[in-house]
């Protein structure tokens, strides 16, 4: 008897669980792992190369936050939850948060990677400096 109650507490529980998770879901910054060997050989070159030829998806803004950056911050700024509210950025190197119309498609952890926090002026113009540096183009 006590096993029936326990399952249906769980039938009925679980669906509202679900549903309120995926409303406070948030987006889990990952590495890239293609991206991150093309910087490893602009820097071992010390060659420069557009951010947009780095990547393999479609983009036309791109935000830059250090670890320990306010996830309130990074959320205001890319108009998306992409971090928990309330908690600050635990990475190890930097968030990359890449948008196209405003709509959040990646955000990715990038190592050893310098430049202005926020919003990158350049746009999809922004370029990887001898693999370690952000800069808008000259």
């Amino acid at each position: 008897m006590m096993r029936r109650r326990t399952m249906l507490a769980a039938a009925l529980f679980l669906p509202v669980l679900a549903a309120c998770d995926k409303e406070s879901q948030t987006m889990t910054p990952q590495s890239d792992k293609d991206l991150d060997a093309k910087l490893a050989e602009l820097r071992e070159s010390g060659g420069s190369a557009p951010l947009r030829t780095l990547t393999s998806f479609d983009w036309d803004a791109v935000y830059c936050y250090y670890e320990g950056a306010p996830a309130d911050e990074v959320n205001r700024d890319v108009g998306a939850t992409v971090l928990k509210p309330g908690s600050r950025l635990m990475v190890s190197g930097a968030l990359a948060v890449f948008t196209k119309g405003g709509t959040v498609t990646k955000a990715v952890v990038i190592p050893e990677l310098t430049f202005t926090p926020g919003r990158q002026a350049a746009g999809t113009g922004v370029v990887v400096e001898k693999g370690m540096s952000l800069v808008n183009p000259s």
